[in-house]
């Protein structure tokens, strides 16, 4: 019985993750940061959310689990605004990046960072800065408290009466969340590169759809937590 339990917290947590990862805003903002200045290649912001995302809902668990602070989870309409305004934000900046992209030719540059060489796709010129991690590290923290992450994440928790069947879930849950975000970002990163070889223009092009998406999925998120259905 204890095997039957713990193998139904194993599907059902990677389940959950993987389908949560794919969640329109959560597919903006990895694209959206990833474009807005190409320092990093989509799959090291997937990843920084992913681990910004699973650190969230390991906090929101122990408040609600561990201290019995359910009204931890009211706070998840606050964290949807956030989110929605975040997203604005982010497709703004692929907007400008986008046009930047447009007027400057755009060529593959290799150089060297004090120890390592990496290959940009999606950048014009530009200066390294750490604010890039920082920020897919928030955004994944912001998304980990916001809506659907914590019924999906906690809901499911209650049927399970071993302690251990419910961190299992909890884990395979942020593994799906991750295993989905970075099979997203290995595919923009495949089509920002067919899109660099291609050209400038189609480069600026995927810059201005992701942006355009961001500002999208951000209105409606807003939409949906102001009518009370986020």
């Amino acid at each position: 019985m204890t095997l039957a339990i713990w193998s139904q917290a194993v599907l059902l947590g990677a389940w959950f993750g993987l389908l949560h990862a794919f969640d329109a805003d959560h597919l903006a903002t990895i694209g959206g940061l990833a474009v807005r200045d190409g320092s990093r290649t989509p799959t090291s912001y997937a990843l920084r959310w992913a681990l910004g995302h699973g650190a969230a809902i390991g906090i929101i668990a122990l408040l609600v689990l561990g201290f019995g602070l359910t009204r931890a989870l009211d706070a998840s309409r606050y964290f949807e605004l956030i989110v929605s305004l975040a997203l604005f934000a982010i497709g703004a900046q692929a907007l400008v990046a986008a046009r930047r992209s447009a007027r400057t030719p755009l060529v593959v540059r290799q150089h060297a960072a004090t120890a390592d060489r990496h290959v940009h796709f999606l950048a014009p010129w530009h200066v390294h800065a750490r604010r890039g991690s920082r920020a897919s590290v928030l955004m994944g923290l912001v998304h980990g408290g916001a809506g659907s992450a914590a019924v999906l994440a906690l809901l499911p928790l209650s049927r399970f009466d071993s302690r251990i069947a419910s961190a299992l879930y909890l884990l395979c849950f942020c593994a799906g969340v991750a295993v989905g975000a970075l099979a997203f970002a290995r595919v923009l990163a495949s089509v920002a590169h067919r899109t660099t070889t291609a050209g400038a223009r189609l480069a600026a092009a995927l810059q201005a759809g992701v942006g355009v998406a961001a500002i999208a999925s951000g209105a409606l998120l807003l939409y949906e937590t102001a009518h009370g259905s986020g």
